[in-house]
C-alpha cells in the first residue's frame, strides 16, 4: 500500500478553521482600517487552499516493516515509524464516519521525542487499521519466535513454548453495565466540576436565576434551602451521569493473550489495542466515597510518544468491586503478585508531618489581621483558615492510613506495591523492578534522627515520566527497599 492519502472526509475537522479565520479578520481589520468581510473572505480562501495543499501532500505507506508518512506544504517531512517501536494503535471513529467505514488512527511508539512526529491518520478506511494491528501483532509475535529459537536446550525451549502458547490462548471480558455508570458517576466527585463549571460558564448567570427563582418561590425557610440544594445536586449528578455514558458507554474489555483490548464510546467510539509486554504500572484508584461502597478505578500506565491521558494512562476497569478485586486480577494481570513478602507503612508520626508541611502556610493569617485590621478580607481569612485547617488534618490522618511500600520478592522479577495518598484519594502502584526508570532514597539529618526516611521513584508514563513513592517511612525499611532496587 504506497502512497495513499486521507479519506476527503478529513476535511470535516478543518470547518473549525473557517470561523477562526474570520475572527482573526474581525481582530485585525479595525485596526489597519479594512474591511473586515472583505478581509475575513481572504483568510477564509487562503485557510481553505492550505488545507487542501496539506492534504495532496500528505500521503501514507504500509510496508513490511514499517509505515512511512511524507508531509509537509512547504518543508516537507518524511516520518518512518518501525512495527517495532509502535505501543499502541488507537481507533476512533466519529458517528458521521460510521456509514463510510472511516475512522481515525493515532499511532503511538515508544520514543521520548514527544507529539511533533505522533502519527495520526485522520481519516482513512477502516481495512487500514485492520492491516496495521496484523502487521504489528505478526511482528511483536516474530521477535518473541527469535527468542525462543536462542534459547541452547531445545527440549526446554518447546516446554516454555507450550507455556507460553497456553497463557497466549487465555481469554477475560468486562463489560460495564449502567448500574457501574452510575457508580462512576457518584463516586468520582464530577458533580461538584459540573456545578462550578456551568457557574463559572455561564458567568454566575445561572446561579443568580437559581438564587432568585429560590426567593420568589420559596422564601428563605431552611427546608425550602436544603430541599432546593438536593435538587440542584440532583440535576449536576444527571449531567455528569449522561457525560460518563457518552464516554464510558458499551465499555467493554477483553484480554485475549498477552493483548488488552477496550472499546468505549457513543458519539465518537474508541477502541485500542495493547500489549502487555508494553505496561509500565497498573494503578489503582479509590476515594474515600470508592473505599466506603468498596469500588475502585483500574488504570494502566503506558510509555508513548503521546502526551496525552488516552495513550499515556488508559482507565481499564472503570468500577471494580473489593469482593471481584483478586479474581478479576488475576484475569486481566496474571503476572502481577498481589501480596507483599514485606510492606512498610508511614510512622504514626507523619500525621504531624504532613500537617506541618503545609500548614505553616496558615500563619500568614493572623499576620494580615495584624496589619489590616479586622476587615471583611480578615473575616474571609478566618473562615477559609478554618476551612483548610481541618480539611488537611483529615487529609494528613488519611494520608498516613494509606502509604505503604511493599516487595513481593527479592529478585528482579518482583514488584514494589507503592499505596499513598492526596485529597482523599489513595493511589496504588504496581511497578516491576525493571520498569522503574530510577528511585530516589531521602532522609535529611532530622529524618535520620527520628529514623524517617522517603523512597521516591519514577517511571514512565507517556513521553515523560509518573513520580510516586512514600514518606516517613522507618529509615531501615526504605533502605530494604532501595538495596532491592540496587541489586
Amino acid at each position: 500500500m504506497q502512497d495513499k492519502h486521507l479519506s476527503p472526509l478529513s476535511f470535516i475537522p478543518h470547518y473549525a478553521d473557517i470561523p477562526v479565520a474570520m475572527f482573526l479578520a474581525s481582530f485585525i481589520a479595525d485596526p489597519i482600517h479594512l474591511n473586515g468581510y472583505q478581509l475575513g473572505t481572504v483568510f477564509v480562501i487562503i485557510t481553505v487552499i492550505w488545507d487542501i495543499l496539506a492534504y495532496r501532500c500528505f500521503t501514507y505507506s504500509i510496508e513490511d516493516k514499517q509505515i512511512l508518512i511524507k508531509k509537509g506544504v512547504i518543508f516537507k517531512k518524511v516520518i518512518h515509524i518501525p512495527y517495532a517501536r509502535i505501543q499502541s494503535i488507537e481507533h476512533s471513529q466519529f458517528f458521521l464516519f460510521r456509514p463510510f467505514d472511516v475512522e481515525k488512527l493515532q499511532i503511538n511508539n515508544a520514543s521520548k521525542s514527544g507529539s511533533h512526529d505522533q502519527i495520526v491518520l485522520s481519516a482513512v478506511k477502516t481495512y487500514v487499521g485492520a492491516i496495521l494491528e496484523d502487521k504489528h501483532k505478526q511482528y511483536q509475535n516474530q521477535d518473541v519466535v527469535e527468542e525462543v529459537v536462542e534459547q541452547p536446550d531445545v527440549e526446554k525451549t518447546n516446554d516454555k513454548t507450550k507455556e507460553e502458547t497456553t497463557k497466549d490462548n487465555e481469554y477475560a471480558q468486562y463489560k460495564i453495565s449502567t448500574k457501574d455508570i452510575a457508580l462512576y458517576t457518584f463516586t468520582s466527585f464530577r458533580v461538584f466540576i459540573t456545578m462550578f463549571l456551568i457557574a463559572h460558564i455561564t458567568h454566575g448567570v445561572v446561579l443568580n436565576l437559581a438564587i432568585s427563582i429560590y426567593q420568589k418561590g420559596f422564601g428563605s425557610n431552611m427546608i425550602s434551602l436544603i430541599a432546593f440544594s438536593i435538587m440542584a445536586i440532583i440535576i449536576a449528578l444527571l449531567l455528569s451521569f449522561i457525560y460518563t455514558m457518552f464516554q464510558f458507554y458499551d465499555f467493554t474489555l477483553v484480554k485475549e493473550g498477552k493483548y488488552l483490548e477496550y472499546e468505549k464510546g457513543l458519539f465518537t467510539r474508541n477502541k485500542v489495542r495493547l500489549s502487555t509486554d508494553r505496561i509500565q504500572s497498573v494503578l489503582i484508584d479509590q476515594n474515600v466515597m470508592g473505599k466506603l461502597l468498596k469500588i475502585m478505578t483500574v488504570k494502566i500506565i503506558m510509555a508513548s510518544d503521546g502526551s496525552d491521558d488516552e495513550s499515556s494512562q488508559a482507565v481499564v476497569l472503570p468500577i471494580l468491586n473489593s469482593h471481584n478485586y483478586a479474581e478479576m486480577m488475576n484475569d486481566f494481570f496474571e503476572w502481577i503478585p498481589l501480596k507483599t513478602l514485606e510492606k512498610f507503612n508511614s510512622r504514626k508520626r507523619s500525621i504531624w508531618l504532613f500537617f506541618r508541611n503545609f500548614d505553616w502556610i496558615l500563619l500568614i493569617i493572623p499576620i494580615v489581621i495584624y496589619f489590616v485590621g479586622w476587615t471583611t478580607l480578615s473575616y474571609s481569612l478566618v473562615v477559609i483558615g478554618v476551612f483548610t485547617f481541618f480539611y488537611t488534618l483529615g487529609n494528613s490522618y488519611f494520608k498516613y492510613r494509606v502509604s505503604s511500600i511493599g516487595l513481593t520478592g527479592d529478585t528482579k522479577n518482583d514488584y514494589l506495591i507503592v499505596s499513598n495518598g492526596f485529597l482523599f484519594k489513595q493511589r496504588t502502584y504496581y511497578v516491576g523492578w525493571h520498569e522503574i526508570q530510577s528511585m530516589r532514597f531521602e532522609s535529611s539529618v532530622f529524618m535520620k534522627r527520628n529514623n524517617l526516611a522517603h523512597i521516591v521513584i519514577r517511571i514512565r508514563k507517556g513521553n515523560s515520566d509518573q513520580t510516586t513513592g512514600v514518606h516517613y517511612i522507618d529509615y531501615d525499611g526504605a533502605q530494604k527497599i532501595y538495596d532491592w532496587y540496587r541489586q
